[in-house]
This record gives structure tokens, C-alpha cells and sequence, in this order.
């Protein structure tokens, strides 16, 4: 299966030949075959696909889950191994901890769920707890706040660049000068894409045209890709110094640190993100999701003028119409279909339907992830689904 296309002002890459990926077992991690790793071509081709369509980004550490991925230990390790130049000193090593953007960032569990202000992510919050640096538009200040943080032991600053919480956006400008100030403190820039990637009108939010050519050095990526994990650069800040050129310098480093990591990432999981990949590529998803963005807030602006749209023009998560949302489903930049099938009452017919499939194939939800009515109830309720049953609820 060899099929090639360019889009997106991409380079053109091959998809992956699907029965040399499974016999390899799995061509993310460390193949277990009489190949060498650098001459195994499912491994090279599966590179290609992800940095031809991430410009350049190269995913080198899966996850489970994206939490897995942001852990100031495991970013410190995969640090040492890539260049062995930072963390500078034994406190960075011995006990690393992440500093987070306040007021911009504050999602998952583990460390990073201390910096959230959701209660729901703050009780399962575990680990050193990151330090907060405020973002100012203070090149001084900002260089001080980091500073103090690389002291406490900080090996990296985690950002967003839409806000989970608030749909709030880090500008260029401050995007420009957060990695400018990290770059001067010797500290890496981790850009966290689990919401955004393939989302927000590029491969990643922050390669938008109005972010220029500054890049971080590495990127966390999820959720829509479906498959978790890290994307370094070759050609960041803290990267480009290493002087890695060639592509079979650039394998070997993320193969030797794959062979020292567990490889949570089972086949069918990597056999859909590669899949992903490839149709977000052919059919040009980064476009097609500020076309779904155009018809969404059209039919919100609609029925609800009131109802503020944050971020970068998208819905947020916490709004429960996301929730009906596929894979940036080429109908969904359709205002009449959307009307007709979700929103307006002529898809209440289509959303009783779900809620009925649901109750018979008992995959009903645990709870409405809107007023918390637990599904045991009687009259559990049915809002995942946007619609009413039998006691009317409130929260839709």
C-alpha cells in the first residue's frame, strides 16, 4: 500500500505498509525482528508520516496516556539520553520538577494535576508539585520567575497554548518571548497538544501562521491522534546545538531510547493513530477543522447569541455539544446537517435513538458528565446524548 499526496504545504509522505508493521509487532517502540533498527523500513516509514505531517516533529517516547508522557522524571531521562548536556546539576537529576504557566495551564493527573483549579484534577493530583510562573509580557520578570525555578530544580516549562480551563490563548508575542527566556535559562519548552493537535487549523496550534517559525522543543500530543506521547525537534532552541543532521542519527537516538522504555502502545492502538495520520494528511483535517469551527459557531451564535466562544474560535471542552463530536467528520462543517442531526429539534428523534442503543447494548454513561446524575437512577440522565428522559433535567 503505497499511496502519496501533498497537502497542508506538506512533504509527501508513504503510508506505512500495514502487514510489515504487524509482524513487527510494533514499529513505534523497539522492533523486536532480525532487522537492524536502522534498516527496518515500517519503523523509517512511520517516522516519515509523522514528521512529514508535524513538519518536522519526530515522536519519540509513547504513552498510555498523555499524563504518562509529562512527567518531570521521564522528561528528564529522555533528556539525558538525547544529550546528555541537561539537566545541569544533581538536583535536576536526582529530583526534576516541571514549571507550569499559571493561568494558562492546568489539566491531567499526576504532578501537573496540582496546577489545575478543577477540584475533579486536583484530588488525584500526585507527585512533585510543578512551580507556578506567571506569564507577564516582562522579559525581566520572566527571566527571574524561571530562574527561581531551574533553582528548585525545574528541568522544563509546560505550556498550553489554549487553555483548557478558560479557552484562554498565549499569544505569539508571549509565545515568542516564554521561548526566547527559556532558551536564555538553558530549560526546555514542552508545548502540551493533547486538546489541540490536528485541532486548531495546523498539525499543532502553534505552527499557525501568526506564530512564525518559534517552535518548542518538545510537543505532548493525544487524545485526536489517537495514540499519547512525546514529539521532539531536531531544530529548537536546545535541539539545534546537538547538530543532529542526518536521518539515521536522528532514528538511532529515538530508537535507543524506545529500547528503554516500556511499550504501552499495542498494535490496534497504532494501527488507528497511523490511520489517523494518514487521513488527517489526504484529506487535510488541519483545514477542515477551521471549517467545522466556522459552522459550529454559526449554529451556537444561532441559538445561544449570548454563549461566548473562547480560544481559538473553537468550542470548549467542557461544552457538552463537544462531546457529539467524531474525528473531524467532513459532515460536521455542514451548518444544515449539524442542525438536522444534533442541535435543532428535528435531531431529537436521532439522539433518542443513541440514548435507546445505549440502555439496550448497556453502554449507557456512568454519569452526565453535565448535572453528575448517576446512571444508576431510574431515571438516569440522558443529556450525554442532548436529549430528555422521562423526568426533565435541567442541565441542557
Amino acid at each position: 500500500m503505497a499511496t502519496t499526496n501533498r497537502t497542508n504545504g506538506h512533504q509527501a509522505c508513504v503510508m506505512p505498509n500495514l502487514y510489515r508493521i504487524m509482524t513487527s509487532t510494533n514499529s513505534w517502540g523497539c522492533i523486536y525482528t532480525g532487522e537492524s533498527t536502522l534498516k527496518n523500513v515500517s519503523s523509517q516509514n512511520t517516522q516519515q508520516l509523522f514528521q512529514g505531517f508535524f513538519q518536522g516533529y519526530y515522536p519519540i517516547s509513547l504513552h498510555a496516556h498523555v499524563s504518562d508522557a509529562l512527567l518531570p522524571t521521564t522528561v528528564a531521562s529522555l533528556v539525558l539520553n538525547t544529550c546528555s548536556t541537561s539537566p545541569v546539576n544533581e538536583l535536576h537529576v536526582n529530583h526534576p520538577k516541571f514549571a507550569a504557566i499559571s493561568g494558562i495551564y492546568g489539566a491531567a493527573f499526576g504532578p501537573l494535576a496540582h496546577a489545575s483549579k478543577e477540584w475533579e484534577f486536583q484530588i488525584i493530583a500526585s507527585g512533585p508539585k510543578p512551580v507556578l510562573v506567571p506569564m507577564t509580557d516582562s522579559a525581566k520578570s520572566l527571566q527571574e520567575s524561571l530562574a527561581e525555578a531551574k533553582r528548585q530544580g525545574c528541568v522544563a516549562v509546560v505550556v498550553d497554548m489554549v487553555s483548557t480551563e478558560n479557552g484562554a490563548i498565549l499569544s505569539p508575542e508571549r509565545f515568542k518571548l516564554l521561548k526566547k527566556c527559556c532558551a536564555e535559562q538553558k530549560m526546555w519548552l514542552i508545548v502540551d497538544e493533547a486538546l489541540t493537535a490536528i485541532r486548531c487549523g495546523a498539525p499543532f496550534a502553534f505552527q499557525r501562521d501568526k506564530y512564525g517559525e518559534d517552535k518548542p522543543d518538545l510537543v505532548s500530543f493525544g487524545k485526536g491522534l489517537g495514540v499519547s506521547g512525546i514529539a521532539i525537534s531536531f531544530d529548537s532552541p536546545m535541539t539545534r546545538p546537538l547538530g543532529f543532521v542526518r536521518a539515521s542519527d536522528i532514528l538511532q537516538t529515538i530508537m535507543c531510547w524506545r529500547a528503554l522504555v516500556s511499550r504501552p502502545v499495542v498494535t490496534p492502538v497504532l494501527l488507528d493513530a497511523l490511520g489517523v495520520l494518514y487521513t488527517a494528511q489526504m484529506e487535510n483535517w488541519p483545514k477542515r477543522s477551521l471549517e467545522i469551527r466556522d459552522a459550529l459557531c454559526k449554529i451556537v451564535q444561532k441559538y445561544h447569541p449570548a454563549q461566548p466562544v473562547y480560544g481559538l474560535g473553537e468550542i470548549r471542552r467542557r461544552c457538552p455539544l463537544v462531546r457529539w463530536l467524531p474525528k473531524l467528520d467532513a459532515s460536521y462543517s455542514d451548518p444544515a446537517a449539524l442542525e438536522a442531526y444534533v442541535f435543532d429539534p428535528r435531531s431529537k428523534k436521532h439522539r433518542d435513538g443513541l440514548a435507546a442503543e445505549a440502555e439496550e447494548e448497556g453502554t449507557r454513561p456512568a454519569w452526565c458528565f453535565v448535572c453528575g446524575i448517576e446512571s444508576t437512577a431510574e431515571d438516569w440522565c440522558r443529556t450525554y446524548f442532548l436529549c430528555y428522559y422521562k423526568n426533565a433535567h435541567t442541565c441542557v
